[in-house]
């Protein structure tokens, strides 16, 4: 791959000799990169690497990631199943979820408190944890 001065200077030197054969041994280049890179030069006016093309476009917009900042400030409690169903977002679950980590907020379970203590069995070892230290502290 050339970068950007090499491409500005292989056109150059095909607009002055027009001999593509020669461009393209001199550059180890092939004719068919020397002729797409004059097309690019007409086409657009530069021959400059196109890298803003290169990879998958973001599902997200901005708009979207200010939309779903917003819905958390306003409920911090919400899930990410809860965010897409009130934004109708089309993105997918763990996509909105790393929208949501990258943005800084953490997302855990909502829990008014621990279901745990409700049950008689840990009641129960929670009042013969109480009674031993009791008997060993004498008080």
């Amino acid at each position: 791959m050339l970068h950007n001065e090499a491409r500005n200077l292989l056109v150059a030197g095909y607009a002055k000799t027009k001999d593509v054969h020669l461009i393209a041994k001199a550059y180890s280049v092939t004719e068919r990169t020397v002729y797409r890179l004059v097309h690019q030069k007409q086409e657009t006016g530069s021959v400059d690497l196109r890298t803003s093309q290169r990879g998958c476009k973001p599902v997200l917009s901005e708009a979207d990631k200010a939309r779903i900042s917003q819905c958390l400030e306003e409920n911090p409690d919400m899930t990410i199943e809860e965010i897409r169903e009130k934004l109708q977002l089309s993105a997918s679950y763990s996509t909105v979820e790393r929208a949501v980590v990258e943005m800084g907020y953490t997302r855990k379970k909502k829990s008014l408190h621990a279901t745990e203590r409700d049950r008689s069995r840990c009641a129960s070892k929670a009042g013969r944890m109480e009674a031993d230290h009791r008997a060993r502290t004498g008080g």
